[in-house]
């Protein structure tokens, strides 16, 4: 029986969606190098956007980082953490993060906010929102529908809009 990593079942999955054929090397059992065999491994450098809303951890450190617009996002603390998603399940471990391009961290206390008055939903961090565009892009992040936090309206249209988040 071969067995296979979750990123190259991932990578087959979008392939097979897309209705692309999978290259054979795609298909092939892993190396005998591979020394985490459930971890997740990202085999190219660069941005990810196939792993977007993913929270992973490396397999020899205790950092977080968040998968959004392809890069990784260091949580810099639990509050943090805990501020933005529902639990600490489904964090995926991976052989190493620094094959996915750094985004920088989110913010300390970076959080979910909304207005009162209207149903956009944004993740508030360095000082810039970023609208969550649906139910189903909070659910693919893990966001936390019971941590959103209203947000006056004024105070809220004073922060730089940044990209959507879906």
């Amino acid at each position: 029986m071969i067995r296979r990593s979750w990123f190259t079942a991932l990578a087959v999955a979008v392939v097979s969606v897309a209705g692309l054929t999978a290259a054979p090397a795609a298909l092939a059992a892993p190396s005998a190098q591979e020394t985490a065999p459930h971890a997740l491994k990202a085999t190219f450098k660069g941005v990810h956007p196939e792993l977007n809303g993913l929270r992973v951890k490396g397999i020899n450190g205790p950092e977080i980082y968040l998968i959004l617009d392809g890069r990784r996002h260091w949580i810099p603390n639990p509050a943090t953490y805990n501020n933005l998603f529902r639990d600490w399940n489904g964090i995926q471990t991976i052989v190493d993060p620094n094959s996915i391009d750094n985004g920088g961290q989110l913010s300390d206390g970076a959080f979910l906010g909304k207005s009162p008055n209207a149903p956009e939903v944004y993740l508030i961090s360095n000082g810039v929102k970023r609208w969550i565009t649906s139910p189903a892009a909070m659910d693919k992040y893990y966001f936390n529908w019971n941590r959103i936090e209203y947000v006056e309206p004024v105070a809220l249209q004073a922060i730089p809009r940044g990209g959507n988040i879906s």
